[in-house]
């Protein structure tokens, strides 16, 4: 591949088009873009549109945006005719020889590569997170970096054919995109994509491939990796970290396994504990994880919008104190929610259930706690405002997307806070 002399085309306008767009347009990179649904056909290897035709003889790679499946008719054909397809990672890999740390898992990614990038910032080396947590990964050309930490979803995993590392970690796998992955096993076969040609693997211990890689864990309130306790450690819950005479607050158990696998990757790199910690006291906080943002009359508010599967929404009960009001729900995904039965019985005060598959999750769970459906957040919102007393803590942690009624977990979130908001300042 060499850029400036060969031809692209962008299929998609998303996160990738933009990306793609504007280092193409920055290097004078030849280059189409255009959606799946303004091509009418393909023939004699041509993409026929309303208005044009493009000749895929004249087109040397297919960078196909993330979001759009392998089952979409117009991809499909595009396989079969053999096209050269490619993405902004292969194309950024094959620019520059980095030193790339590459991360996936269903839950995590983007804290996990922050916290990566935070940590090796504080001291001295410098870092840059991107790909998909939202930054181009075409960024780590606009300055010298020791290490580039790269979030990689299963979605670009589907794609990529070549991909570099020095560390590739696996952080965990749940049951999530299976709409388009068909069965856990398929997805994870994608998963573990990301540790060819790496040169360090590590892996969530409480996972399958675990022997054939470091490992990584939280137990027996301490951090482990390779099976050894991190010394001088302790979690006394997942409120905080003990680590000699330092106390360090965290949001939750996921915040602890974030943590693990970074000690376990910057082990790798040669920080000390001590480097790590002081790192982690200096760590970016990042909206709508297990967010605290308001305190009214003595109810806690916590969102926890990017919340999208079952395993995100049982972490943020276990960090969470009793007296809970949980606001669950959003599209109708076919999934069981029978493993949030016995600590929603144990912890929750009051279920709301929201969004398209409220009559379905209420189905399914059939909990001894006093359960209310609301079609919107606004409803559940409304209701608490009129109805809670204090001590309580109302906790939205969705367990499902919402597409239906946002565009991502963050429109979600930010809607969350301002109706709280509203009703704390008396705009209702």
């Amino acid at each position: 591949m060499n850029i400036h002399q060969d031809s692209f085309l962008i299929l998609g306008k998303g996160m990738t088009y933009q990306s793609c767009k504007d280092f193409f347009d920055s290097e004078s990179v030849t280059y189409k873009a255009l959606e799946t649904s303004e091509v009418l056909n393909i023939e004699d290897r041509k993409l026929i549109l309303k208005n044009n035709i493009i000749n895929l003889n004249n087109i040397d790679y297919i960078v196909i945006s993330p979001g759009i499946s392998k089952k979409n008719p117009i991809v499909k054909k595009l396989i079969a005719l053999k096209c050269s397809i490619t993405t902004d990672i292969e194309i950024l890999q094959t620019i520059k020889k980095l030193k790339y740390i590459c991360v996936t898992g269903t839950n995590g990614k983007t804290s996990t590569v922050n916290l990566l990038s935070d940590i090796l910032n504080s001291n001295h080396i410098k870092t840059l997170a991107c790909g998909n947590n939202g930054v181009s990964v075409f960024k780590s050309l606009e300055d010298k970096y020791d290490f580039i930490v790269l979030e990689i979803s299963s979605y670009q995993l589907e794609y990529i054919e070549k991909l570099y590392s020095h560390v590739s970690v696996i952080l965990n796998l749940s049951m999530d995109h299976l709409e388009r992955h068909e069965t856990l096993k398929k997805y994870f076969t994608t998963k573990l994509k990301i540790f060819n040609n790496a040169k360090y693997k590590i892996i969530n211990n409480n996972l399958e491939y675990a022997k054939k890689g470091i490992t990584f864990d939280v137990k027996n309130k301490s951090i482990y990796v390779n099976n050894s306790g991190i010394g001088n450690l302790e979690f006394k819950n997942y409120n905080f970290i003990s680590y000699k005479e330092e106390k360090y607050m965290i949001n939750g158990k996921h915040e602890a396994y974030n943590l693990a696998a970074s000690i376990a990757v910057l082990s790798i790199l040669g920080l000390s504990v001590d480097e790590i910690m002081l790192g982690f006291s200096k760590r970016s906080h990042l909206s709508h994880r297990l967010e605290r943002f308001c305190t009214f009359d003595g109810v806690t508010y916590i969102n926890d919008s990017k919340s999208t599967n079952l395993d995100s929404t049982f972490n943020a009960l276990e960090s969470v104190e009793e007296n809970i009001v949980l606001i669950m729900g959003g599209d109708n995904k076919k999934i069981s929610y029978n493993s949030l039965k016995n600590i929603i019985n144990n912890k929750v005060k009051l279920l709301i259930l929201i969004g398209d598959n409220r009559q379905y999750i209420n189905n399914q769970l059939s909990v001894e706690v006093d359960t209310i459906l609301f079609e919107t957040l606004k409803g559940a919102t409304d209701y608490i405002f009129s109805n809670l007393k204090s001590n309580y803590t109302v906790l939205l942690s969705p367990g499902s997307s919402s597409f239906s009624l946002y565009k991502d977990f963050e429109h979600r979130g930010n809607h969350f806070k301002t109706l709280v908001s509203n009703y704390v300042h008396g705009k209702t």
